[in-house]
């Protein structure tokens, strides 16, 4: 499998009590759109995940400049105390899907997972490690729907994605 990198030098990171706030809120996201799994380890509430998936969802949170920069956007402060609305067009939301499912590929594979059948958390086995182009739409659709939640996110803790002009 090729993993193309999405990751730059001079990566922004978030405060860590911001980073928290955002990666917790990805959890969330996660819990509310992946309801058919509630025995998985993964779907804890934050307060009793393990450390390796809560540091997995802070990763996801930093990562968030990245690849908002690859399709022309950044994140400004709020000035006005609440966000502008703000939609990714379908071709965004697509490539920050597929940047996401690169940075969590690449996670796993450098944490010793492996790609195997059924999924199993402890022996570190996903049937996901995969490039995007062989997910199912419903693998695809998790991701999609995680990137819609980053203007949501950034709001909480005072910022908002703007198109560089």
């Amino acid at each position: 499998m090729t993993i193309r990198a999405f990751v730059g030098y001079g990566r922004t990171k978030l405060a860590p009590e911001q980073c928290d706030v955002i990666a917790r809120g990805i959890h969330e996201a996660f819990r509310r759109n992946k309801t058919e799994t509630p025995a998985d380890p993964s779907m804890a509430d934050w307060e009793e995940l393990n450390e390796r998936l809560k540091n997995s969802n802070r990763d996801q949170a930093n990562h968030v400049f990245e690849k908002l920069r690859e399709i022309g956007c950044v994140v400004t402060p709020l000035v006005s105390g609440e966000a502008e609305p703000f939609t990714f067009t379908p071709a965004e939301v697509e490539r920050l899907a597929e940047m996401e499912h690169g940075r969590w590929n690449a996670e796993r594979l450098l944490d010793g997972w492996r790609l195997g059948f059924p999924k199993d958390i402890i022996r570190k086995i996903s049937p996901y490690i995969v490039p995007w182009a062989d997910l199912s739409e419903d693998v695809r659709e998790w991701d999609r729907k995680a990137m819609l939640e980053i203007p949501t996110l950034l709001a909480q803790v005072g910022m908002q994605v703007v198109r560089n002009k």
